[in-house]
Order: structure tokens, then sequence, then C-alpha cells
């Protein structure tokens, strides 16, 4: 039960391209959740989705990598996206993308998961129901939805092609992913998930002290909006009920989980959410931090060394824990 932390050097001319991004993000609009941001927002990703998707499925197969459309059973079917390696897979992974709980989708992570399936792994993305105060859809959808992705994927191993599981999820991604191993485990699943990745994952909905403090030059955020941002996911919630482990994993009992790896950009300003949250699980499991020298959140998205490197790392880290 360690943790391992590793802070990437980039090289000077790496580093500059770093900054680059930075650069044009800081002219960005930044992501807000009050209500006509999210319609709108939602909108737009339907929309990429729909474009993105008539790109990426013939260059995928270009690839050797098929694309799969599942739904879970029960009342409220859940739409899962499943990349399928040429050749038997190595493992499977559970993949829940970011987006802020209301935006993003399944499809939108097919770069990320295309760079997986092109290594081996049979990647199952899930189309869990985004944040929508108009429709009075709130964070516990997205839970359950999660939840039934991963008892899906853990019971249908023999059609997927590879009885070992790893569950990955950034940003709000990253949240959802921890949750559903907690209640993996609460319920005696666990032990089919090999490990955990967590790439600048939330797992304080009350807001850690660096989301508290973030300023209005916060990169991709509007920085003084965090925590009231947070608090909408639950509005039912006061600020001690959003510390509650049922939404805010970081106050969770973290015994009996399998190995986890966090990727963190330092110019996050839910940084402090992974340092936290990597401490935690370190001292119960075995637990791997890669800190990003001024990399901001989401940048694996963003292209340049950040976003290669960091695909790299994920990668390296499952062969090794497959082997393990």
């Amino acid at each position: 039960m360690t943790l391992s932390t590793h802070v990437v050097d980039f090289p000077p001319a790496q580093q500059a391209a770093v900054r680059r991004i930075n650069a044009v993000l800081a002219r960005a609009p930044r992501l807000r959740t009050d209500p006509w941001r999210i319609e709108a927002g939602q909108r737009l990703s339907q929309w990429l989705d729909a474009a993105s998707g008539a790109v990426t499925v013939p260059r995928l197969r270009k690839h050797g990598v098929t694309v799969e459309i599942r739904q879970t059973d029960g009342e409220t079917p859940v739409p899962l996206r499943i990349l399928r390696p040429e050749g038997p897979p190595r493992a499977v992974v559970l993949d829940i993308h970011g987006g802020g709980w209301f935006l993003g989708s399944a499809g939108l992570n097919d770069r990320m998961n295309a760079h997986l399936a092109r290594h081996g792994f049979c990647v199952v993305s899930v189309d869990y129901r985004l944040l929508s105060e108009r429709r009075g859809v709130y964070i516990d959808a997205a839970i359950a939805d999660c939840l039934a992705a991963a008892h899906w994927t853990v019971t249908n191993v023999d059609d997927l092609g590879a009885a070992t599981v790893f569950l990955t999820g950034e940003s709000a991604g990253g949240h959802l992913a921890a949750l559903t191993a907690l209640a993996l485990r609460d319920q005696g699943l666990i032990d089919m998930v090999k490990g955990c990745v967590f790439a600048y994952g939330v797992f304080d909905l009350s807001g850690t002290e660096g989301v508290r403090s973030a300023g209005p030059e916060t990169l991709l955020f509007d920085g003084p909006t965090m925590q009231a941002d947070l608090a909408r996911l639950a509005p039912d919630r006061d600020e001690e009920a959003l510390r509650r482990p049922d939404v805010s994993p970081l106050y969770a009992d973290l015994e009996g989980l399998p190995p986890a790896l966090f990727l963190v950009g330092e110019y996050d300003p839910l940084f402090e959410d992974s340092l936290l949250m990597a401490t935690r699980w370190g001292e119960a499991s075995d637990a791997d931090l890669i800190r990003v020298p001024e990399a901001p959140h989401g940048f694996l998205h963003f292209g340049g060394p950040a976003a290669r490197g960091a695909r790299a790392a994920v990668r390296h880290w499952l062969n090794r824990h497959l082997k393990s």
C-alpha cells in the first residue's frame, strides 16, 4: 500500500508547447453550469457527436477498430459504445467520459479510446444521462447509469472477449468512476477490476480549497463560480451533505479497492482533488500520481506533449498491471 508520485519533466520545447495551449485557453470562454448554458452546450455536444461519428468510425475501421452500440438491460437502458480491437482483446476498459456532468458523450471520447483499442483493449464507453435542471436530471441519474454499465460489463466479459476489467474516467467521469468502483466493491464485484485510472477527477463536491480559491484567471473554468457549479449537481444538499461519500468519494472508506493511477495538471483548480484522493487511496491500496507541470484541466483533449505523454503513461500503466 503505497503512493508513488512522478512529476513530468518536459524539455524546453515541449514546455513551450504546453504554454501555447494555455495562452489559447486564457482567451477562450469559461465553462459554467447555469441552465441556459447547459441546454446550449448539450445541443452543441449532440451536433459534435453526430459530426465526429461520421468521420471517426471509418477512420477507426482503417486501423482495425470496430464500433458497436449496445445498451444495458432494465427500465432505463444505458447506451454503451464499444470499441473492439483487431483480434482478441487483452482486457476490457470501462470508460466514463468527462464534460462537467452536462457535456460530452461516449463518441466524443473516440480519439482517446481508439488509442487503447489499437493497442489491444476492448473499450466500453458509457453514455450516461447528463445534468439538466430543466428536465430534473441530477447527479443521481448519472451515478445509476454508470453502475448499470459496470454491472453489464462485468457480466458480459465472455462476450467482450476478456475477463480482466479496468475502470477509467476523466474529470466528471473520474468522479463517477470512483463512485462506481466503490459500489462494485460494496456489492462484491470488484475482484474483476484490475485497476482504476483517474484523469483530473473531481472527488469532493463541496469543493476543495483549490476550488474555493479559484480566481478569474483560472483556465477552462469560471473560477469564482466553481463551488456553486458543483453544488448544482445535487441542489437538495447543503455543504455538509455534499461531503457524504455517496457523492464525494474523497470521504469514503477506500479499503478493498484495486490499484489506481491519477493524472493531473498543476494548473488545474481541481489539482488538490487528485492529490488528496491519491494520498488516501495509497493508504488503502497502491496508487500512482502523475503531476504534469503547467497543464490545465482537460489537457488530454488539447493535444501537444501533455496529451501524448498521458496517453502513453496510461497504456504503460495498464500493461504493467495486466502482468502483475
